[in-house]
């Protein structure tokens, strides 16, 4: 979901009030979506169901009712419980099926501040401030492609297994000053 709104300040009759305070526009953005499905894979190292499948692409098996441990989505916090899996047995399919995990939610929220300043008829100079993560808050990267929390059940990446280690850009600002003629 995106919600947006632009809202300008008004023109005043003051006319100190209108040099400083008139034709401002303020746009913030909040948009939040619901984390992408997630594949647990056993990703041993060896083919353990002994069925030719790519090594990684074989399924864990779940365990426990609910995989998730601390759904916070803090820094370094186990989003997935390493207890509700495990390995499947030599010569067997794990029983997950494919996407049935959420990764974190992703929310983030940016503004604009703008505002133009006329000199003659035809020319003009636009003022801009952009904010992108305006609270500055940590937001887990949840970028298609990039797993976040890592789903590789594996002896390997057993320390890192469903843990949030990635985060999206922290507060960034800029400017800009465009002339118009």
């Amino acid at each position: 979901m995106n919600l947006s709104a632009v809202a300008e300040s008004p023109q005043f009759a003051n006319k100190t009030l209108r040099i400083v305070g008139s034709g401002w526009r303020l746009a913030p953005i909040y948009r939040i979506s619901t984390g992408q499905w997630l594949s647990i894979t056993a990703g041993a190292g060896l083919d353990s169901a002994r069925n030719g499948t790519a090594v990684g692409d074989q399924p864990a098996d779940q365990i426990l009712p609910n995989p998730y441990l601390d759904t916070s989505g803090r820094p370094y916090t186990y989003w997935l419980n390493k207890d509700a899996f495990r390995q499947p047995a030599v010569g067997t399919i794990g029983n997950l099926n494919r996407r049935t995990v959420r990764a974190p939610n992703f929310w983030s929220f940016d503004m604009a501040l703008a505002r133009d300043f006329r000199f003659y008829e035809k020319q003009r100079m636009e003022f801009r401030v952009e904010a992108y993560n305006v609270t500055n808050s940590f937001r887990p990267d949840v970028t298609p492609g990039l797993p976040v929390p890592s789903t590789n059940f594996s002896t390997l990446n057993y320390q890192f297994f469903g843990q949030i280690r990635a985060a999206r850009d922290m507060r960034i600002l800029q400017f800009a000053l465009k002339y118009v003629f």
